[in-house]
């Protein structure tokens, strides 16, 4: 399979991920969303989250709450 064929294939999705503003790279934030949604679930308040996610992951905090923002939108198909 060429570069072409796997935009060809999963054209659709990728059409709509460029219109909500995601990129393929954001795949790597996944496993931050994944344990901000654990720590919300947990009680804890969300000053303390985005502290406790910046530190763990070596992220900015202002890069964890536009994750977090990116990751909570509603996405139309």
């Amino acid at each position: 399979m060429n570069a072409y064929e796997l935009l060809i294939l999963n054209r659709n999705i990728l059409q709509v991920m460029d219109g909500v503003s995601l990129d393929v790279g954001d795949v790597k934030y996944i496993p931050v969303y994944q344990e901000y949604m654990r720590l919300l679930r947990e009680g804890h308040k969300k000053t303390y989250i985005m502290q406790y996610l910046s530190d763990e992951y070596n992220i900015a905090e202002r890069t964890i709450y536009r994750i977090i923002d990116k990751f909570s939108s509603t996405v139309n198909i």
